[in-house]
């Protein structure tokens, strides 16, 4: 009987473990304007990290690329040589960003001189600085001064680059999306066939400064305060998986940063409270955790995420435990990845106990 017992409880805990995936992509975004007395790309630790990403370089109109403001040849070099630390790390520039309009996306997407000038210098800047390939962070095709034709010719500059990499020894390509797939704006199908991963950037669903009521920046489920059904991680896989996303191309965005609001009444301080909008910045981890004298910690079960508030301040970010919540729903949903923005806003230098503690709660969790 005792025998029968064990080994039904063994079945039970094999079967549960062979239905989660294997996380085989950590994506860390390293920002190019980084203080490089506090956070130089060597402190980067690529023993977890799979991939990095350089965030980011500039498209110029003709399909050449420029250094974002902050960042220079020499940062991009000192990135380049991680490989020394471990040569099976993927190195990567991204390619746009959420300052960028779309209209120099738009234009190279739609001349093929301009495509092939794009392609042709991500490979002169691979073998420069010793990289892997490209991230493109459009943000976001058919929108911002772009044009209905922006979403097949995404697909079209996606081929391109493919091409390019494959005659020149091969390299990866992977694009970040918005947390929500615009059909408008994306060829689901069709971009899953040509890159190695689609980023879903699933964090800023709340925190601007236009926001009237506290909110959470990447809710991992929904929270009955909320009137967007689709403004939680787990709404935005499901749509993404529901267009036509390859599940083991799709990487689960984690924000290493919350938004801080300002309360209209410092008594009213749950989630959803009246808020006279956030800050136009966000505000790292590393600066976060060590907000303790005067500061109440709650945790949101609805939404598996934590939030402080002080007086009129009241911010929401991801701690250790929701990023362990996180990487178990990306196993489970047989997800490709994680990858979070950004490294540099871990607390590297363990001011709040643990070195890099939400970067370990990634490799913990795998």
């Amino acid at each position: 009987m005792i025998s029968k017992l064990i080994l039904a409880v063994f079945v039970a805990n094999f079967l549960l473990h062979s239905t989660l995936g294997a996380i085989n992509k950590i994506i860390c975004y390293y920002e190019s304007w980084t203080n490089q007395s506090h956070f130089p790309p060597d402190d980067i630790d690529v023993s977890i990290c799979t991939h990095v990403n350089f965030a980011f370089l500039r498209l110029n109109d003709d399909g050449n690329f420029r250094f974002d403001d902050g960042a220079d040849d020499s940062v991009l070099q000192k990135f380049g040589s991680l490989k020394s630390t471990n040569p099976d790390v993927k190195l990567l520039i991204t390619l746009g960003g959420w300052t960028e309009d779309s209209m120099a996306f738009s234009h190279v997407a739609a001349d093929p001189h301009k495509k092939s000038t794009l392609a042709s210098t991500l490979i002169h800047y691979m073998q420069t600085y010793n990289l892997d390939g490209i991230d493109i962070d459009w943000e976001y095709p058919g929108q911002n001064g772009g044009t209905p034709d922006d979403k097949e010719n995404f697909v079209d500059l996606l081929s391109v680059v493919r091409k390019a990499l494959d005659d020149n020894g091969g390299g990866v390509i992977t694009v970040a999306v918005s947390a929500n797939p615009d059909p408008d704006s994306y060829n689901v199908n069709a971009i899953s066939k040509v890159v190695d991963a689609i980023i879903v950037m699933t964090f800023d669903y709340h925190g601007t400064q236009d926001d009237k009521t506290t909110g959470e920046n990447s809710p991992l489920y929904a929270s009955s305060a909320d009137t967007d059904p689709n403004a939680n991680c787990d709404a935005s896989i499901n749509n993404w998986l529901n267009s036509g996303a390859d599940p083991s191309k799709l990487i689960l965005g984690l924000g290493f940063y919350g938004h801080v609001f300002e309360l209209t009444d410092p008594e009213q301080h749950a989630l959803g409270s009246p808020a006279n909008g956030a800050n136009a910045d966000y505000t790292s981890y590393y600066e976060i955790c060590q907000l303790t004298d005067g500061w109440t910690e709650e945790w949101d079960d609805e939404q598996e995420v934590p939030y402080k508030y002080s007086n009129t301040q009241w911010i929401g970010y991801d701690n250790s435990q929701s990023i362990k919540l996180k990487v178990e729903y990306a196993k489970s949903r047989n997800l490709g990845g994680v990858m979070m923005w950004a490294v540099n806003d871990d607390d590297k230098d363990a001011a709040c106990g643990e070195k890099n503690p939400l970067l370990q709660a990634i490799k913990d969790n795998l």
